[in-house]
């Protein structure tokens, strides 16, 4: 990981080209030229991948001083501060950007996020249905619908969602993820881990659905499976702590406790993908 973001951040600074003797970057100097603004959105996109989401956004409120329309500005400034934890950021920008390309399918899917990320599913289902008028195969909004219903308890409804994605893209492991923690939110322990040990070895899995099999496990009751697969991505401590989570939720049977876990900002490494 640590080599990764090394050598972003060189590219970055080859791409930027701009250092000046005991001066460091000058960010100004992006916008010099004729080729300023695809420079700039390059090094954006690189700032992003490296985790580095205020320089990126520095870059993009500057390029929106010089064009406050330029709507691939906007989509890129508001799924930054998505990423960075800032949904009333990102849902003041979606807004300018719904306003300058309303038949676009960006502004309405980047504010049902938005409204997700602040537990607001009756919102968020407002704006991703407006998404689905544009595009209705869109697995993304479909995915956003089936979101924002488990949010708001409706298992049965996210469910047929979650199926009308999978019949569009039916290998789609974000939208499988997402079926696994309904079952959870369900009590449906066995049919999520069933589900999840399907996809928690795959070539193209990540931690944050094998941290859904551990919690699985540990809502099942299995123990020393749930700490097992923890260990696969975090220390002794952090696998342990959780099991004691997941031991208190099957005690209290609190469903919304779980949904707000699995579904709400920033859940940690367990969660919907």
């Amino acid at each position: 990981m640590y080599l990764r973001v090394l050598l972003l951040s060189v590219l970055a600074i080859l791409l930027m080209g701009c250092a000046l003797p005991g001066k460091g970057l000058q960010v100004q100097n992006l916008f010099d030229d004729g080729a300023a603004r695809e420079r700039a959105l390059k090094i954006a996109d690189v700032s992003v991948q490296s985790g580095n989401y205020l320089a990126a956004i520095e870059i993009y409120q500057k390029l929106l001083a010089r064009n406050k329309f330029d709507d691939e500005v906007l989509s890129a400034l508001g799924s930054t501060y998505l990423k960075a934890g800032a949904p009333i950021e990102a849902v003041s920008v979606f807004e300018n950007l719904e306003a300058v390309a309303p038949d676009d399918i960006r502004p309405h899917l980047g504010l049902g996020r938005a409204h997700l990320f602040l537990y607001r599913p009756e919102t968020a289902a407002l704006y991703f249905a407006k998404a689905e008028t544009l595009e209705p195969r869109n697995i993304d909004v479909l995915g956003g619908l089936a979101i924002a219903a488990d949010m708001a308890g409706n298992h049965e409804e996210a469910r047929k969602l979650y199926a009308a994605a999978l019949d569009i893209v039916p290998d789609d492991m974000r939208i499988r993820n997402n079926v696994a923690l309904s079952y959870l939110m369900e009590g449906e322990y066995d049919a999520a881990v069933t589900s999840l040990e399907a996809l928690a070895f795959a070539p193209q899995s990540s931690p944050k659905i094998r941290q859904n099999l551990a919690m699985a496990y540990g809502l099942a009751g299995d123990e020393a499976a749930s700490v097992r697969i923890a260990r696969l991505d975090l220390d002794p401590e952090t696998a342990d702590n959780n099991l004691k989570f997941y031991n208190l939720v099957r005690r209290m049977k609190d469903h919304n406790l779980l949904r707000r876990y699995l579904l709400g900002p920033r859940p940690g490494i367990a969660g919907a993908t």
